[in-house]
């Protein structure tokens, strides 16, 4: 077996299977085998799954369970073991793993680089105790509002800011900046961004963007001068003939409309390029009209200056709109752009303050610090020595991902055995065509050139294909081949109108092998429907077909749980649920949606209680909480109506609505702490009585405790959170007993019977795109790095390569997008989209549609298209049978796969009054040091153990102030008797001994109650001594040991013993004390020797 195995997975072809048999077959061969192997996935449901079906299949393998025979069969064969050898191994396996779960290196690959992170943390100058932060957009929306606030006039900032309203508004836009500035200062996390923040940071001290949009100003200003030199040499031999711009072919519309543009910066080829430019560049015939009274002065004209002026002009004219229009997109967001530093800038600030790290940041400073040498230093950070590693969902890995992991890669492909032609050395399971996460850096041309990321991949990389889809019905599969060949086709000559065919193909070859192989037991079964709906009156008819599905696949036996409907846009979400709500009430939604934190009653319930402790005369505010409140919590009938009209009652109605304790402490709850609060709202509101909350409050409390640590406890603060993010927080549901409405992008994975895809008309381009381009030319290239809109008319600019880049890349994305979608299902396809048949150009997803059923018509037989007069057709394919009703699954004997039973938990609040307790510091210092010291023991702390804490924690003189603030700081020092004064005064009365004074002089070199080891050969274990303190100055060593009650024979032995161990440690003239320190008595101790 080759170093790397690389498994090109299409939809539904046992990936999961593929990827957990390969990794019981490494274990089964070697059980220890799991410490040096990694797998990664990209997210943390897939690891979970992962590490369950690893799990679930070892045990059953060691069980002999049936459901576990296919993966037994595929083992036995490839080690060529019998299956009892399989199956005592499979246990060993089994056990190492529960035992040593934390070498269970199933994860994340964020997961996986945080460790790593955590144990580079000194190398990489960071906190060991450092938090990773999820909310980039937070922390930036942050830094944004700590900039503004901290502008001054004499603000380099401010200039910039007034330079980027004032040009806004020469662009007609708005002078509020602050929002446009925030949405683009997200940029700061971006992958092009952070490749070039160090140059722009450089350019940014040195003024240059000043410059550079001088520059870029006086390039654009030089075109429009230039082109409009042409019109004015035109007017003016016009004029000097003296004809009129009339007297020519077409008027203005004719060649003077040329003229025209040039002068009015509309000097585009699409603007200008047309029939009447080329006829009056070839002939000063079209110049004129055979019934012109001016023909004759024309034609002179034209033939001995015009058409020559007209061909410099246009000759000109393709350069200039170069530059002008490459001018135009660079400076668009060069106000912007230098913002952007300061904002990064502030972002590294308040992450510093705040002890936080954010996730994005990960990879890049990981990537500046590992080199192709450094594979050896980082097993060792991480504390294990990887033999092989699997990356699962690889199509979605990042460029700088795939820069790490690559060195750790080839150093598990460097030393890979290959004992076993049977067993994967390292392993790569991905799919192009399931490539929809580019927005996160997702990059699907390494799995499409993966060859080409090796330096011998014939020797190194072996690429196979799985190939058959066990997931779906015969028909389905028939339909996705032969519709995704035909739309791959499709897509290639649309990319070759901008592409040339070498970057078109890289789409063809993604797209290759789509054709799926169709298992020999599956029947004729499987339905598709496709409707394309004329443009009047879409989305009603869309929502009307969709409820119809719904309803006729329910009465033939479809259950809700196994329809779910996909979508392209969150913003369909609300649209689709409130028509179900209305047309199918009695049938239940399930969406991500429902599970948001502010879905909750009882969570916006203290949401409202919040905002009104804050703002006591939002009248809008408390009249919505009031009839939460009365309807929802006390559910006595209140009239909402006669709630919303409280002003017809008198002053205190609306508070009457409300809870007593909560009007009437309105004050005092707001002066106790943020958390006290809210559970002061819970009381008051007795939210206690709300059934199925408790999953949301649970999960709400956890984000309070995250605000808590990160930000102070400002309830102002929490509820512009609560807003930004916190609000659009989900939890962890296993409720999925409805039809599931679900987005593409989240439906990735999954698998449901019935597939039904609404609104299958999305945009192809995105207007909002923003593209970093690095520039070639000068004087652009003198910026490393440019933003600038994704648009066509970029194929006129500098910037027409990144274009072409963003094209091809984009029109694969859309590809995948409908791949995903349409290999969901497993027994029926429905999917409705726009009839483009008459459209003059279309850019939306409905195209291909349009397009590609027609095509594939003779490669299925049995389908059919119905077109209607006024517009829409219907293509149909299949036969819709649902399967009768299911015996219930028998209880799997796999300990894994037990189903668990749902426990409420039903959150209580308890009350808590203020007592004073005594710290856990000084209750240390309660109980003696000797049981026989004569000291008063009834509750007090004794002071001895205090004198003798103090001691142990000073080197010199010097420190006894500090050592007694801290004491008073753990609350040991405290009262009447106890005071700072009181201690300091005893100790400077028992430093007066000179010879006591002398042990803590500053010539010393201490060690204070630390412990000597030694071997006990009597008990055969090694014990360890530990004496109060030991000085030395290299001269001599001198033991001293405090005693705070009566002289005793065995303290002598005690200090004789360590003055031993000393001596055997090498240490010359050691000197023996007792230091009795209430009455400041010293006692010498004489050594064995010495007596």
């Amino acid at each position: 077996m080759k170093p790397l195995t690389v498994y090109k997975a299409s939809a539904g072809s046992g990936k999961t299977f593929t990827l957990a048999c390969e990794y019981i077959k490494l274990l089964i061969d070697n059980p220890y085998s799991f410490r040096s192997i990694l797998a990664v996935t990209f997210t943390n449901k897939a690891t979970e799954e992962m590490k369950l079906r690893i799990l679930s299949q070892l045990y059953g393998i060691w069980k002999g369970l049936p459901e576990s025979r296919d993966y037994l069969d595929i083992i036995t064969r490839a080690l060529g073991i019998s299956q009892q050898q399989a199956a005592e191994k499979a246990g060993v396996a089994l056990r190492h793993l529960i035992h040593h779960y934390n070498y269970f290196r199933v994860e994340t690959i964020d997961s996986f680089f945080q460790s790593v992170l955590r144990n580079l943390a000194r190398e990489l100058d960071l906190t060991a105790n450092l938090r990773i932060g999820l909310n980039d957009r937070q922390v930036e929306e942050m830094a944004v509002d700590h900039l503004i606030e901290s502008l001054d006039k004499e603000s380099i900032v401010l200039k910039w800011l007034i330079g980027y309203i004032f040009a806004n508004i020469s662009d007609n836009k708005s002078w509020n900046v602050i929002g446009a500035i925030k949405k683009f200062g997200e940029n700061i996390f971006r992958d092009d961004y952070k490749n070039n923040s160090h140059q722009l940071s450089a350019l940014v001290e040195k003024d240059f963007f000043a410059v550079y949009q001088k520059r870029m100003r006086q390039l654009r200003d030089e075109a429009t001068k230039a082109m409009a030199d042409y019109a004015q040499q035109f007017e003016r031999i016009t004029r000097e003939a003296g004809l009129e711009p009339s007297s020519y072919a077409g008027k203005n519309r004719g060649i003077c409309s040329y003229f025209n543009k040039l002068k009015g910066n509309k000097f585009s080829d699409a603007n200008c390029i047309n029939k009447t430019l080329n006829d009056c560049m070839e002939s000063a015939e079209k110049w004129t009209t055979k019934s012109s009274a001016d023909r004759e002065v024309i034609l002179r004209l034209a033939e001995t200056q015009l058409m020559d002026l007209l061909r410099r002009a246009e000759n000109d004219r393709k350069t200039k709109w170069r530059d002008y229009s490459s001018a135009n997109a660079t400076l668009r967001h060069l106000n912007e752009l230098q913002l952007l530093n300061r904002i990064e800038s502030k972002v590294r600030d308040l992450n510093n303050e705040a002890n936080r790290f954010l996730l994005s940041d990960t990879q890049y400073l990981l990537h500046g610090l590992i080199s192709e040498s450094d594979s050896p230093f980082i097993f060792e950070k991480v504390g294990c020595h990887l033999e092989h590693i699997m990356i699962d969902e690889f199509q979605d890995t990042s460029t700088v991902q795939w820069m790490n992991f690559k060195v750790l890669l080839n150093e598990c492909m460097s030393h890979a055995t290959g004992h076993n032609d049977q067993l994967v050395n390292n392993l790569i399971v991905g799919d192009v065509k399931q490539s929809i996460y580019r927005w996160r850096s997702g990059d699907w041309r390494l799995l499409n050139d993966i060859e080409r990321q090796f330096d011998n991949p014939r020797e190194q990389v072996f690429v196979t294909d799985l190939s058959t889809n066990y997931r779906s019905e015969r028909n389905i599969i028939r339909f996705n081949n032969a519709f995704f060949e035909a739309a791959a086709k499709h897509e290639h000559q649309q990319e070759l109108e901008v592409n040339d065919e070498a970057t078109a193909a890289e789409l063809t070859k993604a797209y290759a092998k789509v054709s799926q192989e169709i298992p020999a037991h599956r029947l004729d079964k499987g339905y598709v429907q496709v409707n394309l709906l004329p443009e009047e009156d879409y989305e009603a008819q869309t929502l009307q077909l969709m409820c119809d599905t719904v309803t006729s696949l329910m009465q033939q036996g479809a259950k809700p749980q196994q329809i779910a409907v996909l979508i392209r846009y969150n913003k369909h979400i609300p649209v689709i649920a409130d028509h179900f709500m209305r047309y199918l009430p009695g049938v239940k939604i399930v969406s991500d949606e429902a599970f948001r934190l502010d879905a909750s009653l009882a969570v916006n319930i203290i949401v409202l209680a919040l905002r009104l402790l804050v703002h006591p005369d939002d009248m809008l505010n408390k009249v919505r909480l009031a009839v939460a409140y009365q309807q929802h919590v006390l559910d006595n009938g209140a009239d909402e109506k006669d709630i919303i009209l409280f002003r017809q009652h008198d002053e205190g109605y609306l508070d009457g609505k409300l809870p007593d304790d909560f009007i009437s402490c309105h004050d005092e709850i707001l002066k106790k702490p943020f958390f006290d609060i809210l559970e002061d709202i819970f009381n008051d509101f007795s939210l206690q009585r709300l059934s199925d909350q408790s999953a949301y409050l649970y999960a709400f409390y956890d984000q309070v405790a995250d605000f808590l640590n990160d930000t102070s406890a400002n309830i102002g603060t929490f509820l512009d959170l609560w807003e930004e993010d916190i609000c659009s927080k989900t939890i962890q549901s296993d409720s999925q007993d409805g039809i599931r409405l679900i987005s593409i992008h989240k439906s990735k994975g999954l698998e449901f019977d019935h597939v039904i895809i609404p609104f299958c008309d999305w945009a192809l381009e995105s207007r909002n795109t923003t593209l970093w381009c690095n520039p070639k030319e000068t004087p652009f290239s003198d910026m490393p790095i440019v933003p600038v809109d994704y648009s066509k008319t970029l194929l006129e600019t500098i910037y027409a390569d990144d274009y072409r880049n963003e094209h091809i890349q984009n029109s694969v994305d859309n590809l995948n997008l409908l791949y995903v979608a349409f290999t969901r299902a497993g027994k029926s396809l429905f999917v409705t989209g726009k009839d483009t048949s008459n459209a003059k150009s279309v850019t939306n997803r409905s195209a291909v549609l349009n397009n590609c059923l027609d095509d594939i018509m003779d490669l299925l037989p049995g389908a059919s298209v119905d077109k209607e007069e006024d517009g829409g057709m219907t293509f149909t394919f299949g036969t819709l049978a649902l399967e009768g009703k299911k015996e219930d699954k028998k209880q799997s004997d796999n300990v894994f796969l037990k189903s668990s039973d749902r426990i409420e938990v039903n959150p209580q609040s308890f009350a808590n009054p203020t007592v004073f307790r005594q710290s856990n510091k000084s209750r240390e210092f309660v109980k003696s040091q000797d049981a026989d010291e004569e000291q008063d023991n009834t509750g007090y702390i004794n002071i001895g153990k205090i004198m003798h804490s103090i001691f142990s924690r000073i080197r010199t003189t010097n420190d006894i102030d500090k050592v007694l603030a801290q004491l008073e700081t753990e609350g040991v020092l405290y009262g009447p008797q106890l005071t700072f004064k009181r201690i300091r005064r005893l100790l400077d009365n028992i430093l007066k001994n000179k010879t006591v004074a002398r042990w803590f002089d500053h010539h010393w070199t201490v060690y204070n109650e630390c412990n000597i080891l030694m071997w006990d050969d009597k008990e055969q274990r090694m014990t360890e001594r530990r004496p109060d303190r030991v000085i030395t100055d290299g001269q001599e060593t001198i033991v001293i040991d405090f005693k705070f009650g009566h002289s005793q024979s065995r303290y002598h032995d005690q200090v004789r013993a360590y003055m031993a161990l000393l001596a055997q440690m090498g240490h010359q003239h050691i000197k023996g004390y007792l230091w009795y320190v209430y009455n400041n008595r010293i006692e010498e101790v004489k050594a064995v020797t010495e007596q």
